[in-house]
């Protein structure tokens, strides 16, 4: 199964086709687009992460920094689900 096929089941065909337009229109195939999108979360989350320690350890508080998001809007909802999802794990069941 190649990407774009796992990508068509989890998106709707409109939301695959949102993603598709962003894809092109940034000059890139669908697939290396939810890569970089994903790759994009996943270090926001880290920077977000380490300011957070930074500034605990410094001040004894903590403030929400400001995060810039996507260039090209937010994507379907489909892509933001699975986005939120790498960012914001489930936690582990014990």
């Amino acid at each position: 199964m190649d990407g774009t096929a796992l990508l068509r089941d989890l998106f709707t065909p409109d939301e695959y086709d949102a993603v598709r337009s962003h894809a092109d229109h940034l000059g890139v195939t669908v697939v290396e687009y939810v890569r970089q999108t994903a790759t994009e979360r996943a270090l926001e989350r880290l920077h977000l992460t380490q300011a957070l320690e930074a500034q605990d350890l410094r001040l004894g508080k903590l403030s929400m920094p400001h995060v810039e998001r996507g260039h090209c809007g937010e994507g379907p909802p489909a892509l933001q689900r699975f986005l939120d999802s790498l960012a914001h794990p489930p936690a582990a069941r014990t």
